[in-house]
């Protein structure tokens, strides 16, 4: 079947639709969030106290906590293995942390010095407050800076979802930073925008959150609703959640509620949304020369898997890798495929 041919349109045109498409979903999370706090008010707004950490995060066996500086914030990660050998640098994605690296820290520990950074605005990373502080090309230059602080000059860079986003724009601004790279669940952004422009009507009904995620407070109001049920849903609900239990069981999830229960926890992640429309990274025209890895999860419930198989048009050296019944959160959901894959390719 012939694809449909791309729409290129002009930036304010294209701004224009994002902002109706944002009142669309945002009148329906309005009427969404009218409805549960009505229908059970106590319910909807009341959250548990959540002060001390969970025991998952002070597990030793991953590794140890630590600080850096970098692009003027202060970075919060954790480490594992032996500092005289390869780095092996891990981003994450939304709403997620450190801690959804934690099958590929032990792992990968053993042959490289593996650090799982909270990326700009989540968890022990500072948070800056403006929202133009989140846009691409900062978060780039927050890796680009990170690299040298932890002391080295390159590294395997290995991320998933918005970190995804970030690890694409670091590898083609600033290839010789990258060694490897390593990509789970998320497109690189030309081939986002050709499928949507090419008139993907099902993925922008999948994309409906980052419409929503557009408005003040509303989003980090509706998270929080129901002691933040919504993070409950997203890893281990029918329809995004996790396939595989065992790897990633429903009592992990406290971590994640007590990572984003913190005051003001939210609004620096969905930052990052917010300037994805407003403030986009221009990459370059060319193709990635950096040796790449692309997995996916087949079962995808935010990201069309149709996408994985575009990205020989943008990448020259390129290795797809798709992971049946398998949902967006493929990292913590098959592991042992994953880390599979991963060291394969490591080891070409």
């Amino acid at each position: 079947q012939t694809a449909p041919m791309a729409i290129h349109l002009p930036r304010v045109v294209l701004l224009g639709i994002v902002y109706i498409v944002t009142a669309v979903f945002g009148t329906l999370a309005i009427l969404y969030t009218v409805a549960s706090v009505l229908w059970s008010p106590r319910r909807a707004l009341t959250k548990q106290r959540r002060d001390a950490p969970p025991s998952c995060l002070l597990d030793p066996s991953l590794g140890t906590h630590n600080y850096v500086t970098a692009n003027g914030l202060k970075f919060h990660y954790v480490s594992s293995g032996d500092k005289t050998k390869p780095l092996m640098l891990f981003l994450h994605g939304f709403p997620e942390f450190w801690f959804s690296w934690r099958h590929q820290i032990k792992e990968f520990s053993k042959d490289y010095h593996v650090v799982a950074i909270d990326m700009r605005g989540y968890n022990e990373t500072e948070r800056p407050t403006k929202r133009s502080d989140y846009a691409v090309d900062i978060l780039r230059k927050d890796i680009i800076d990170l690299v040298p602080a932890l002391g080295y000059k390159t590294c395997i860079l290995v991320a998933h979802d918005w970190g995804g986003a970030v690890a694409w724009a670091v590898a083609a601004k600033n290839p010789e930073l990258v060694e490897k790279l390593i990509v789970m669940n998320c497109p690189h952004p030309r081939i986002f925008r050709k499928f949507v422009n090419g008139g993907s009507i099902g993925q922008i009904l999948k994309s409906n959150y980052m419409f929503t995620f557009q408005l003040p407070w509303l989003p980090e109001f509706v998270i929080g609703l129901h002691d933040y049920q919504a993070l409950y849903d997203c890893f281990q609900g029918k329809k995004m959640g996790v396939h595989n239990k065992a790897s990633f069981p429903p009592s992990l999830v406290e971590a994640y509620k007590y990572v984003f229960s913190k005051p003001g926890a939210l609004t620096g992640p969905i930052n990052y949304y917010r300037c994805m429309f407003t403030r986009p990274s221009k990459l370059p025209s060319g193709p990635l020369m950096v040796p790449t890895l692309l997995i996916w999860g087949d079962d995808d419930a935010a990201l069309d898997k149709k996408m994985a198989d575009m990205h020989t048009s943008v990448v020259s050296n390129l290795t797809v890798k798709h992971i049946s019944n398998c949902s967006h959160w493929v990292q913590q959901d098959t592991p042992e495929a994953v880390n599979h894959y991963m060291r394969e390719f490591l080891n070409s």
